[in-house]
C-alpha cells in the first residue's frame, strides 16, 4: 500500500462534494442493492459482538423489498453472501462473522471490488454501500493515489450512495478521511460512536436515514413485493 494515500485526502478536502447522479435505468419502485461492508479485524475494541447485534437491528428496520449484500473486510474481501431479498439470510450470516485476528482491515480495497463488480454497472438499482468499521489500520493491498482518486470520482459518477457507522477511537485515520470523503461525495449519512455499546442504536438510526434516502428516488413507490422471509424479532 502506497504510504502517501493520506495526500489525496487532503487534496479532496479542498474538492466541492458534487450531488450523486441518479443510477441509469433505476426508475421510481426499483430497490435499492445495499452493499454491507463490515470490519471484522481484530482490534483492542473488539467491537464485533455489538456489531453483530446492531447489524441485526439494522436489517429488521430497513423497508423490505430491497437487495442486500454482506461482505466482510478483515484481512482480504470476503462475500458472506450474495445480492438477495431474503434477509433472513443476511441476519443468519452475521451471526456467523467472527474476528480474523492478526489481521487488519481491507476496507479500501473492499470498497473498490464490490463497486466493481456488483454496483458499477447494475441496473434498475440504487446502489448504496453501508461502511460498519473501526478506524483502525487500513491493510488493502494495491490501493494508490491514483485508484482512491478513481474511486471516489466513479462512485460520484454513477450514483452510488455511501453511508458508514463507524467507531472511533482517533481523532484522525486513513480509513476515517476516506471513507468521510466518500460520504461527502456522494451525499451519504454518517454515524460514530466512541464506544462498541453505543454501534445498535446507531446502526438502528441508520436504518431510518437509509429508508429517507429512498423516499427521495421513489416518493410514491415501494419494490415490489417478493420472497422475503422475516427473522423473529
Amino acid at each position: 500500500m502506497r504510504k502517501n494515500i493520506p495526500a489525496v485526502v487532503l487534496v479532496c478536502a479542498f474538492c466541492l462534494a458534487a450531488p450523486a447522479a441518479a443510477q441509469e435505468g433505476a426508475q421510481a419502485g426499483d430497490p435499492m442493492r445495499i452493499a454491507i461492508l463490515v470490519d471484522n479485524s481484530q482490534t483492542p475494541l473488539e467491537p464485533l459482538p455489538q456489531i453483530r447485534r446492531g447489524l441485526q437491528q439494522f436489517v429488521n428496520a430497513l423497508p423490505p423489498n430491497h437487495e442486500l449484500m454482506l461482505v466482510t473486510t478483515g484481512g482480504q474481501m470476503n462475500v458472506r453472501v450474495q445480492p438477495t431479498r431474503d434477509y433472513l439470510e443476511i441476519q443468519e450470516a452475521v451471526g456467523e462473522i467472527h474476528f480474523m485476528r492478526s489481521m487488519g482491515n481491507a476496507l479500501i480495497g473492499s470498497v473498490q471490488e464490490v463497486y466493481d463488480r456488483y454496483l458499477r454497472t447494475v441496473e434498475r438499482r440504487f446502489p448504496m454501500i453501508v461502511i460498519v468499521s473501526t478506524d483502525g489500520q487500513e491493510m488493502s493491498q494495491r490501493v494508490t493515489d491514483k485508484s482512491v482518486n478513481e474511486l471516489l470520482q466513479g462512485l460520484t459518477k454513477t450514483g452510488v450512495l455511501v453511508n458508514a457507522v463507524l467507531l472511533t477511537s482517533t481523532g484522525t485515520s486513513l480509513i476515517r478521511n476516506i471513507t468521510l470523503e466518500m460520504i461527502k461525495r456522494t451525499g451519504g449519512a454518517y454515524e460514530s460512536a466512541t464506544i462498541a455499546t453505543a454501534l445498535p442504536a446507531r446502526l438502528k438510526v441508520m436504518a431510518g436515514r437509509i429508508a429517507q434516502q429512498y423516499k427521495q428516488v421513489s416518493p410514491e413507490k415501494s419494490p415490489t413485493e417478493e420472497f422475503r422471509r422475516m427473522a423473529p424479532k
